[in-house]
């Protein structure tokens, strides 16, 4: 199989499925990744690209794309929804991951909503957990990351200019996995919103 997942910013993806990514990788499907957005408004957007490719790569991303939208400026349009159906069509993925439309910060949102137009020939779509999630943020859907909870911390720690942000505190990473996990009876566990999904038998 091969893995797309789609972040706003950087950081975005690593925090949602970084555990799952790694997953992913350990089995070797190949995962690929695009980042909409530099994260300008949240610091230097040279050292926030170059985080998220540091950090991608330790988690075992095979190639990172760039969108290079304006951060903040995110939109539901055809402007974002092409740069999306650009790599999807360029990689044809079986799976995407992206953000869920219960969110509070537009980018997010605008990023899922633009993800289904873009991918709608993709038989798998999953939305993943973020700091910035509503109360509505229902997971059908669970993946085990016992096995790679310390490659997703350890990625999160290469994003060095975030490092003081409150939802990158470790306490807060463990404890959300475990919260997750609990649901499941796991240890830990990274949680999806199923917008649609293909099982193959």
């Amino acid at each position: 199989m091969k893995i797309l997942v789609i972040g706003a910013h950087p950081d975005d993806i690593e925090l949602g499925c970084g555990g799952t990514i790694n997953l992913y990788n350990s089995n070797n499907h190949p995962v690929y990744g695009l980042i909409l957005s530099n994260g300008e408004r949240s610091g230097d957007p040279v050292i926030r690209k170059q985080e998220t490719v540091d950090s991608l790569n330790a988690l075992g991303v095979k190639r990172l794309f760039f969108g290079e939208l304006p951060d903040t400026k995110i939109g539901n349009d055809i402007s974002t929804i092409s740069v999306i159906e650009n790599i999807v069509n360029k990689l044809k993925p079986d799976i995407i991951f992206t953000h869920s439309i219960n969110e509070i910060h537009q980018d997010h949102r605008n990023t899922a909503l633009s993800t289904f137009s873009a991918a709608r020939n993709v038989p798998t779509i999953l939305c993943y957990e973020s700091p910035s999630l509503m109360l509505d943020f229902k997971p059908q859907c669970y993946y085990d990351i016992i096995k790679t909870i310390d490659q997703k911390i350890e990625a999160l720690k290469l994003h060095k200019s975030q490092i003081d942000k409150r939802y990158f505190k470790i306490d807060a990473i463990f404890g959300l996995a475990k919260y997750r996990g609990n649901q499941m009876n796991l240890k830990y566990a990274e949680s999806f919103e199923v917008f649609k999904m293909l099982n193959f038998v």
